[in-house]
């Protein structure tokens, strides 16, 4: 499509899971661009599942962050992740 690998940085909430996302946002990166997702309290076990699935669509897990929404509504986690190469 028109934008298969044309940002450098893409977005997203959990919309679903991390394998999911992975699949519908990777694509969209440029290499050496980067794929932010912010994930629920689960997206340790995500990110285990999505880990083949990174792998394939040339990404790699750069950094994750784990943080306290504020009024005692939750963790949440923000997986960053490179691309490497193209897909």
């Amino acid at each position: 499509g028109v934008y298969r690998e044309s940002s450098d940085v893409v977005t997203a909430r959990a919309v679903a899971s991390l394998s999911v996302l992975s699949e519908l946002c990777l694509p969209l990166v440029k290499k050496v661009g980067q794929f932010v997702a912010l994930q629920s309290s689960k997206g340790e076990e995500e990110l285990e599942e999505a880990k083949f699935a990174i792998s394939v669509l040339g990404g790699n897990v750069k950094a994750t962050h784990t943080f306290e929404l504020p009024d005692d509504a939750g963790a949440r986690q923000m997986f960053i992740i490179d691309k490497q190469r193209q897909t």
